[in-house]
């Protein structure tokens, strides 16, 4: 009985590292679906970038000074330099970027990429299994991925039942 469940404890981890391979490369994927995640529970806990384009619509209530203090504050992730002692040091919010995000204090950062892959990890593997429906729409396109996914949730239940 024991072997059993530790053949089904290997098992599943190699399927979770399947489903990070996976999506290291399907980022685009991996993008919604962490999305679609941090729609239904805040998984990105405010990281999470927008479509520039929203821009106007999410400070379409706030004052102009709001928004300037945001943009002065804030500043552009894809355009920095690096110091003698390794710091960066970057250049000015860029509204010509594809996506904005805040940083810690609410101000304005804004960047070309969606770049979530710290978040690319068994716990997001394991929130997704969990939280499929709120992803499905993604997963439901890629048949492989929906196969992994299948696999996760049936060893889940299989140790579930055992216990």
């Amino acid at each position: 009985m024991e072997a059993m469940k530790k053949f089904k404890e290997t098992e599943y981890e190699e399927l979770i590292e399947k489903v990070i391979e996976w999506f290291e490369g399907n980022e685009e994927v991996f993008n919604d679906c962490i999305e679609a995640l941090d729609s239904y529970n805040g998984y990105l806990d405010g990281d999470r970038c927008f479509d520039m384009e929203c821009l106007n619509e999410e400070f379409c209530s706030a004052p102009p000074i709001d928004i300037l203090y945001r943009a002065f504050y804030g500043h552009d992730e894809d355009n920095y330099t690096t110091d003698s002692r390794g710091e960066k040091h970057y250049g000015e919010f860029n509204p010509n970027r594809a996506y904005y995000r805040y940083d810690g204090y609410g101000n304005l950062v804004s960047t070309d990429y969606k770049d979530y892959t710290g978040k690319l990890d068994s716990y997001f593997v394991e929130e997704l299994v969990d939280r499929r429906s709120h992803a499905a729409w993604y997963i439901n396109q890629h048949e492989e991925l929906v196969e992994l996914l299948d696999k996760i949730e049936a060893i889940n239940d299989d140790i579930e039942d055992k216990e």
